[in-house]
């Protein structure tokens, strides 16, 4: 089963992204994941959305770096397709999550 539509749940997601990547402040990367999950379709299991969403924040830590995440922030959609492509990177290396 495939989920293409779980990219379009990381940009809202993204206005509330620490500054630094990698490094998420007490409580955010459990709010990323949260905002992951309740924005997701309601028919995918709640134990492959945890992992996906969880996949999913370690992956933005990881893609942007702090000053991009601030940057990010600040942008109005739509985003630069650069970035976009980024999201969509993050998006497709987890969807294993998903499909296993």
């Amino acid at each position: 089963m495939r989920y293409p539509n779980l990219i379009a749940l990381f940009v809202p997601m993204l206005i509330g992204l620490p500054a630094a990547a990698g490094e998420w402040p007490t409580g955010e990367r459990e709010h990323f994941i949260q905002e992951c999950k309740t924005s997701a379709q309601a028919n995918v299991p709640v134990d492959k959305l945890q992992r996906y969403c969880s996949c999913a924040a370690d992956g933005v830590s990881s893609e942007f770096s702090g000053a991009e995440l601030e940057a990010l922030k600040a942008q109005k959609t739509p985003l630069p397709e650069q970035t976009h492509q980024r999201l969509i990177k993050v998006s497709q290396s987890c969807l294993s999550q998903l499909n296993g």
